[in-house]
């Protein structure tokens, strides 16, 4: 599997560590519960984006011994038909949407995709299709990861299922490495200098990656995984001005880690999302 083959082959010490402990958390779940009772959040955005394909190894690794004759990668291309959940908003940007059907398709998830709000939505699959666990891309430092461990069950007031969380002691600068390492397609917003992605009210390139070309005076925005300090992953989310918010209706969040950290408002993300941050991330 090319990714397990990339992270052996890795020098990167941390990473590798990282790696192994999230891949413990996967395989954990997928023997205390069936496979067709776990589901995975995909928002598209960075952290959800790692998710998949730390659930692709672990789903790989979980159902056969991976063995590499000759050096090369056996079933690297094996699907992982987990059940995936999208919960998309007419704030999604659109290169968040175009790039998470598009994976879905790549790599063959079984993708639901909803447009009610977080809390309705979750309560209408969980009674369509008993999901006793859902993965999760929080991370330590999100809104909504206060008090969460790896295995957290859902909050009073909420579908009762298990929040599982394998890239919860994750950093800005782990999430960057992975995908890197192991050359992993992501949302093209990355690339142009958004480094924490929300709704289009109140995501901007993060100011700290701009930069100026002498030759042309024009400033530009360097990609994310340049950002030096991951502690200022989330200053390009800055509020701005909202059509739906001025006429006093709710901003859909589509999100990750939305869950909680928006149990006020009327649209919540609640733990169903996989990514850092209230939307993609």
């Amino acid at each position: 599997m090319e990714i397990d083959k990339a992270m052996r082959e890795s020098d990167d010490q941390r990473l590798k560590t990282m790696y192994n402990n999230a891949i413990n958390v996967i395989q954990r779940a997928l023997s205390l519960y069936k496979f067709e009772e776990v589901a995975f959040s995909f928002n598209g955005g960075k952290d959800s984006t790692v998710l998949l394909h730390l659930l692709r190894a672990g789903y790989f690794l979980h159902i056969e011994k991976p063995e590499y004759p000759n050096d090369n990668p056996a079933n690297c291309n094996v699907k992982c038909p987990i059940r995936t959940i999208y919960f998309e908003t007419p704030s999604t940007f659109p290169e968040i949407n175009s790039f998470t059907h598009e994976t879905a398709t790549t790599y063959g998830l079984q993708m639901e995709t909803i447009r009610l709000d977080f809390k309705s939505g979750l309560e209408a699959l969980l009674k369509e299709k008993p999901t006793k666990a859902i993965f999760l891309g929080t991370r330590i430092g999100d809104p909504n990861a206060v008090g969460q461990e790896q295995f957290s069950p859902s909050s009073p007031g909420w579908p009762p299922f298990m929040r599982v969380n394998p890239i919860l002691d994750w950093s800005y600068r782990d999430v960057w490495a992975f995908i890197l390492t192991c050359k992993i397609q992501y949302c093209s917003l990355y690339d142009k200098g958004y480094t924490s992605i929300g709704s289009i009210y109140d995501t901007v390139p993060n100011s700290f990656l701009c930069t100026n070309d002498s030759s042309s005076n024009k400033d530009y925005f360097k990609p994310a995984y340049l950002l030096a300090d991951g502690r200022l992953e989330r200053a390009g989310r800055a509020k701005r001005y909202s059509p739906l918010a001025s006429e006093g209706g709710p901003v859909a969040s589509n999100g990750p880690n939305s869950v909680e950290s928006h149990q006020n408002s009327t649209l919540t993300a609640s733990v169903i999302t996989v990514g850092d941050e209230i939307l993609p991330s």
